[in-house]
């Protein structure tokens, strides 16, 4: 493996840790959201209503942060969250017409970051690292 800087997870985490920082000083300071909130609504937007632990897997992020962020989200007037009639053991999430209006606000800034980020890449470029990640990330469920 050699160096630190040289290992391919290590660069993962630097580069993602860093764009995520990045949006998540964006959203903090105009929406008063953090990132895992963000990708919370983020997933109810793009997905519709989903149960507690569907939210779990989509957003990739542990049920104890999950359920902070879900907390204040519902504190906040961003999201709903109410009992499955079907199964009272599970807890849907909903998105709440103020949590949408902000996902459509912060989505044009969100890309305008990501061109400017990936503006370093050439056009075969862009479709490699599409590529590649795309594998990696499918890779990564069986971790």
């Amino acid at each position: 493996m050699g160096k630190l800087e040289d290992f391919i997870p290590y660069k993962l985490s630097v580069v993602a840790n860093r764009v995520s920082q990045s949006i998540g000083r964006l959203f903090e300071s105009r929406f008063n959201i953090q990132m895992t909130e963000w990708r919370i609504i983020m997933a109810l937007y793009a997905y519709g209503d989903l149960v507690f632990n569907e939210v779990v897997d989509r957003t990739s992020m542990d049920k104890a942060r999950v359920s902070r962020a879900q907390r204040r989200l519902v504190d906040l007037g961003l999201i709903r969250a109410y009992g499955d009639p079907a199964d009272r053991r599970k807890v849907i999430l909903s998105l709440v017409p103020e949590g949408a209006r902000i996902c459509e606000n912060l989505l044009p800034e969100a890309a305008r970051r990501e061109a400017w980020f990936l503006a370093v890449l050439d056009e075969h470029e862009h479709r490699q690292l599409d590529l590649i990640l795309d594998k990696l990330m499918k890779r990564s469920l069986e971790l």
